[in-house]
Order: structure tokens, then sequence, then C-alpha cells
């Protein structure tokens, strides 16, 4: 963890095979915040089942981050 700039974590599912590691990532660039995800060991994942694929995973951040966080953060800044 990089201090007020870098979050990561172990991703994992009870029960499942696979381990994997999430880190965010913030940059400022100008009067907007870039934010970098980063979501390694997908692949240890793979022996169960389609939803545990990369695209599933590349779907679901998509989704929360371009449409679930965007609609938390509007919500709670009004």
């Amino acid at each position: 963890m990089i201090k007020q700039k870098k979050l990561s974590y172990t991703w994992r599912y009870e029960n499942y095979e696979g381990n994997s590691l999430v880190s965010f990532e913030l940059f400022a660039e100008g009067d907007k915040t870039k934010l970098k995800l980063t979501h390694k060991g997908i692949e240890t994942f793979a022996n169960n089942g389609n939803d545990f694929k990369k695209e599933s995973f590349a779907e679901g951040w998509n989704y929360i981050v371009g449409k679930s966080l965007p609609a938390y953060l509007e919500k709670t800044n009004n």
C-alpha cells in the first residue's frame, strides 16, 4: 500500500480454488482523479467454471467502476 495513493487486497471465493490480488491506484490529473484498477491472479480461478473467466471479471469491474461507483458518488454528494 502507498499511503493515500494505493490500496491492495486479496480476492478469493470461499469454497473455490484460486486467490488473486486487487489493487486500486489513484493519480491526480488537474482537478480530477484517475483510478487504475489491477486484478492479478485471475487465472487461478480457471478451474471454477465460466463465471470465473477473465472476461467475466473485466465485465464486472467495468460495471462497478463505470456505473455503480459514479452513481454512488453522485448520490452521496447531493
